[in-house]
């Protein structure tokens, strides 16, 4: 990471990070370009603090049939941020706060039942805030569902702004 000032390593603010985000930018291999697409995710840690993150979508589709080609991809996850207005902006130009997990790994289909009904457990509390148990997935959904697991290798961390005196 170029700005090393910016890097976030400690584990419980990449967790509060991955918490505060709804929205995963996933790239796909192609023949050509990258194939990006947003999802909202689910995530969890092992206690190795190992990362998975788990999409869903319709059963079929492209990013499913690049998976099947070639399931090595890269995401990018953020806060959303916001702009940071100069409190002088003759001695400043706007900028923009944000926080951010950056990785990538290898995604698979799922087909096991149960291993779709966790994901989908997990996707639902991480978007509403409530636990995995809360939730009784109907069998019908787990049948329809295209589930992805992303088995992440590596990911950094990033923050930018939010405590700059110079911005309001």
């Amino acid at each position: 990471m170029r700005r090393k000032d910016r890097e976030v390593t400690n584990i419980n603010e990449i967790k509060q990070i991955l918490k505060d985000s709804h929205v995963i930018h996933s790239g796909f291999r192609t023949d050509d370009y990258p194939y990006v697409v947003p999802t909202n995710f689910g995530y969890e840690f092992d206690d190795d603090n190992q990362l998975t993150l788990y999409i869903h979508g319709a059963p079929v589709g492209t990013k499913r049939e690049l998976i099947k080609k070639d399931g090595r991809m890269g995401f990018a996850i953020d806060d959303g941020g916001q702009l940071m207005v100069p409190k002088d902006p003759k001695q400043n130009t706007p900028s923009f706060a944000y926080r951010s997990v950056m990785g990538y790994g290898d995604a698979e289909l799922v087909d096991d039942p149960a291993v779709k009904k966790h994901a989908l457990q997990v996707v639902l509390a991480h978007e509403t805030g409530q636990k995995l148990s809360d939730f009784d997935v109907p069998e019908k959904t787990i049948e329809y569902v295209g589930i992805i697991k992303i088995t992440v290798k590596s990911f950094t961390a990033k923050v930018h702004g939010g405590n700059d005196p110079e911005f309001k």
